[in-house]
């Protein structure tokens, strides 16, 4: 069902006295510049409460209730906006997403949500043939299902074989892989002789030991820094893509992981040029998006910072890795993976490293930005969180793990005790195909059920906050809303449910995807929630998320999206 919005000048200018001089205006009687009606407005403000009426100005929020308390706020110029019935929400927050600096070009390949090889070969020869391939260019792109091949290790032969001469490089929908063919080993001088790179594993042939042609982790770099570089005006373009994208879902506030100088050069520039029509925190990496040795090289690179700044853009956050992932067996786990193979993973850094540089980062006024997936990286990077707060006392730095895909039980209350927020993709909170395909076989159902404990970190006093690691998977907060809820199939409401025990209601994953985002920006007095004196960043659905099942929340469309008052999407 899709029902458009309509948009018309006021014209009431009987309500203006003939030749009179007008009024002072006061916050009580500002004429509004637009005024949003005949819908319901969920505040999301302390209380929770609704409204019926929204009016801005200057974008600013300076009305919220009923429909009969904005006529003072109307005047000759005012667009009344009819909602239709739609739901009014506060702009979605999402709060660990790559859209900014990973959308892919539109002569990239696109390889996110084909579901069997033979789809993925046909795509890489539509590929090969798509304008602006010429023959001495790489392929690449990214998103290929690590569920599609046994172990999640694609073969260099399918490559080789469409790509003989041409070198390729292909990133896994999960980010921590890469698939390249033996043009582009070749380039990057990887041969059976060649050791993997700390933290890193290049695949080999069992028998022979070549490279098989799946990188992972540090082992990607090897390839991907020899991939000629984009112009700063196709990354900008990366940029301008990203978040007309966000907007078109309702987003409107990022947390942005992984941002190296590169990435810095083309946001300032798209903010500098006057487009940067989002709220961002750049979180830092100044040692790429993987593990490394901490060094003097991030507190150099951090006291750049200030010059970096710019309307919309915040940069006092460092990415750090603490783990892989656990369908490859490079996170670390309290038991040992089902398969003996994998051991229990390696950590990424020892405690005493972890708990030295978060009691310096926090010290420095910096959010701490985690990656960790297993119990035990988790587990490391919460008892890194204590020492520091036990070295620095209670800081406002809003530090957060993103993730948290097996948490112990033990560590669930941590999250509310030491103040950090607990970021899910709760998208993956179903039995997807790497659930079934990946994650059972190495963990074993019994443990799988308990992934993404969403629930259990909520009751604990923890605050959960939304987001969708796009481009890993689809950047829809309404999918991942519905998924938390349901725990079950977003797409076919259908299969088997991922412990209904850590279900939560629609209250708290509009809540994730709003004011605790907010918070975690340090933005919540400034949006978030619908209240007067806050920017006027908000999103209009087509339904009320309230009134269906839930079940159907992703089907509710974006009708429009607005930001400081202005519409950016409809």
């Amino acid at each position: 069902m899709h029902r458009n919005i309509l948009i018309f000048p006021v014209l009431l200018a009987a309500l203006v006295a003939c030749g009179a001089e007008p009024a002072p205006e006061s916050e009580a009687t500002a004429v509004a510049d637009r005024i949003f009606m005949n819908g319901s407005v969920y505040t999301v403000d302390e209380s929770r409460s609704w409204a019926e009426a929204v009016a801005i100005k200057d974008g600013a929020i300076i009305y919220v209730g009923d429909e009969a308390g904005v006529d003072v706020h109307t005047g000759p110029d005012t667009e009344l906006i009819d909602m239709n019935d739609g739901l009014l929400l506060p702009g979605f927050h999402d709060s660990h997403i790559h859209i900014l600096t990973e959308v892919l070009s539109e002569d990239e390949c696109d390889l996110l949500r084909i579901p069997t090889e033979a789809e993925v070969a046909q795509k890489l020869n539509d590929c090969a043939k798509a304008v602006g391939h010429a023959d001495e260019r790489w392929i690449t792109g990214g998103g290929w299902g690590e569920w599609l091949w046994p172990e999640a290790n694609p073969h260099k032969g399918l490559l080789d074989a469409m790509f003989p001469d041409r070198p390729v490089y292909l990133v896994s929908s999960f980010g921590h892989a890469a698939w390249v063919n033996s043009r582009a080993l070749e380039i990057a001088g990887i041969d059976v002789d060649t050791a993997d790179p700390e933290a890193g594993i290049i695949e080999r042939d069992p028998e022979t030991g070549e490279p098989s042609g799946t990188l992972r982790e540090t082992a990607m770099v090897l390839v991907s820094k020899k991939i000629p570089p984009f112009t700063l005006e196709q990354r900008m373009s990366r940029v301008r893509a990203g978040i007309a994208l966000s907007h078109s879902v309702g987003i409107t506030a990022v947390i942005e992981p992984g941002v190296g100088p590169e990435h810095l050069e083309q946001l300032l520039a798209v903010s500098d040029a006057g487009n940067f029509d989002i709220r961002a925190v750049a979180s830092l990496s100044p040692i790429g998006w993987h593990a490394g040795v901490f060094g003097e090289e991030i507190f150099d690179f951090i006291a750049s910072r200030d010059a970096w700044r710019r309307p919309n853009i915040n940069v006092d956050s460092i990415k750090i890795y603490m783990d892989g992932v656990i369908e490859y067996g490079t996170s670390p786990l309290l038991e040992p993976y089902e398969d003996p193979e994998y051991g229990s993973g390696e950590y990424f850094y020892e405690q005493d490293i972890v708990d030295d540089y978060f009691t310096q980062l926090d010290a420095l006024g910096v959010q701490i930005h985690v990656h960790a997936i297993g119990d035990a990286a988790i587990r490391r990077a919460l008892n890194g969180f204590e020492a520091m707060r036990k070295a620095n006392g209670m800081s406002d730095n809003r530090h957060q793990i993103v993730h948290l895909q097996l948490i112990h039980e033990a560590d669930r209350p941590r999250f509310a005790e030491l103040n950090i927020g607990a970021v899910f993709q709760s998208l993956w909170a179903y039995p997807d195909p790497a659930a079934m395909e990946l994650d059972i076989p190495m963990l074993g159902k019994e443990r799988t059920w308990q992934m993404y404990p969403i629930a259990s970190v909520q009751a604990r006093g923890g605050r959960i906050v939304g987001g969708s690691d796009y481009f890993v998977t689809d950047l829809n907060p309404l999918l991942a809303i519905e998924t938390a809820i349901t725990r079950q199939n977003p797409w076919t409401n259908d299969g088997e449910i991922l412990n209904a025990e850590e279900r939560v209601d629609l209250e708290t994953m509009i809540d994730a995807y709003t004011i605790n985002g907010a918070y975690q920006m340090k933005l919540d007095d400034v949006q978030g929630s619908i209240e007067v004196g806050k920017r006027a960043d908000f999103v209009v659905l087509d339904r009320n998320l309230f009134e269906i099942p839930a079940s159907e929340i992703s089907e509710a469309e974006v009708l429009m999206t607005v930001f400081d008052g202005r519409t950016v999407y409809e």
